[in-house]
């Protein structure tokens, strides 16, 4: 059967979270193809990956070697090839450190299927972490459960933007970040990435606000809340994309002029779409996205930041131990997922399917046949873990 979606799977380190999220997708027979972008190639991984039938005997994957991604521009340049090789009539966008769930999955594409006026459609994204002892070799990466949450972000709650208008639906989904990682018709995830390459922002905090209001603009967006479709972990951040932090990098970037030429497009296309004052709708997207980058700042440097950095200069070791902690609420928390999942309209159907789904995910997390496979690799990408 010809697969109906794509997995576009960008790669940049991490090298066996790689391996951890393909031995999941290939035990859960995920029918799609993989198109693996790979911006930072190791000889053994693009080995093992140009190989990878012999490893994932279920998976459809397409593995490509792309320039080393030392800057925005090469890694959107990468993003906007990667999507111009997509041959499916959908594509999903996914981070090798997270998992996906086919049935929600499949929910989406149905729905796509039957309302063409939608561009993307997603299920929501839970939240999770693991638990592995300080000098485990591979933690982070393999261990029980140690946080679960119904939804990854909690202001990031499941909507339908369908609004006949194209401003109402930027103005109200531009800090929905599930749009990221929801379901795509191919062409529209290709319009995105080449436009920001064209753009060549300088932030990748204004790339996540420009793919959301971009994809807002060329049609109708929907999450459905009573199904998860998508599972990113906590704490696997790579970091580096500042040499030291935001304000710094602030002042040395194109922030500004990058925001105004966003607001520009998405202004123009809003105007003529809905036949509006290109000006007002301009001043309602900036007025959109300040409590954003208010919250934004707050958190990082508001009180709590603050606190955060002194432990991080002072006593590093607490602030991990803060952070890896083992939690005792993980099980009141997974009974939450289901139960809120329940609350939010899911069938006793899904549930059964997404309730296996999970327990493959805990068995890949905390079992022993990935461990021993991952394990064999260790010393191959030694210099991945950790990092």
């Amino acid at each position: 059967m010809t697969p109906r979606l794509t997995i576009l799977l960008p790669l940049k380190g991490r090298r066996l979270f790689t391996l951890r999220f393909l031995w999941h997708a290939n035990k859960a027979r995920l029918p799609y193809r993989f198109l693996i972008a790979d911006g930072q190639v190791h000889p053994a991984l693009a080995d093992l990956l140009e190989g990878s039938r012999e490893l994932f005997p279920e998976l459809d994957i397409e593995y490509v070697r792309y320039p080393d991604d030392a800057d925005f521009v090469r890694f959107f340049a990468k993003m906007s090839s990667a999507t111009q090789r997509v041959r499916t009539p959908y594509v999903m966008l996914a981070d090798n450190d997270d998992f996906l769930a086919m049935s929600a999955i499949e929910g989406s594409l149905d729905f796509l299927e039957s309302h063409p006026e939608y561009v993307c459609c997603g299920g929501g994204i839970a939240g999770f972490s693991v638990y592995s002892p300080m000098h485990d070799p591979l933690g982070g990466l393999l261990g029980p459960l140690n946080k679960i949450a119904y939804r990854y972000a909690p202001y990031d709650r499941s909507r339908d933007f369908n609004s006949p208008s194209m401003t109402e639906r930027v103005v109200a989904g531009l800090r929905h970040s599930w749009i990221y990682y929801a379901v795509f018709r191919a062409e529209a995830q290709a319009t995105m990435w080449r436009e920001a390459l064209d753009m060549n922002l300088s932030d990748l905090q204004l790339l996540d606000r420009f793919c959301m209001m971009r994809a807002l603009s060329l049609g109708k967006a929907r999450s459905d809340p009573s199904a998860i479709a998508y599972l990113r972990q906590y704490q696997t951040s790579m970091g580096g994309a500042f040499t030291r932090d935001w304000v710094h990098h602030l002042l040395r970037s194109r922030f500004s002029s990058d925001f105004a030429t966003i607001i520009d497009r998405l202004s123009r296309l809003a105007a003529e779409a809905d036949g509006g004052d290109q000006m007002a709708i301009a001043e309602r997207l900036r007025a959109g996205v300040e409590p954003w980058l208010r919250d934004f700042l707050r958190l990082n440097y508001g009180l709590s930041g603050t606190a955060r950095q002194y432990l991080r200069e002072r006593m590093p070791g607490l602030l991990i131990w803060l952070k890896k902690r083992r939690r005792v609420s993980v099980g009141f928390e997974r009974r939450a997922l289901f139960d809120t999942l329940a609350k939010d309209g899911a069938s006793q159907n899904y549930l059964t399917a997404f309730r296996r789904e999970f327990v493959l995910i805990e068995e890949v997390l905390a079992g022993r046949e990935c461990r021993d496979f991952l394990t064999s690799y260790v010393s191959k990408l030694q210099s991945e873990v950790r990092g």
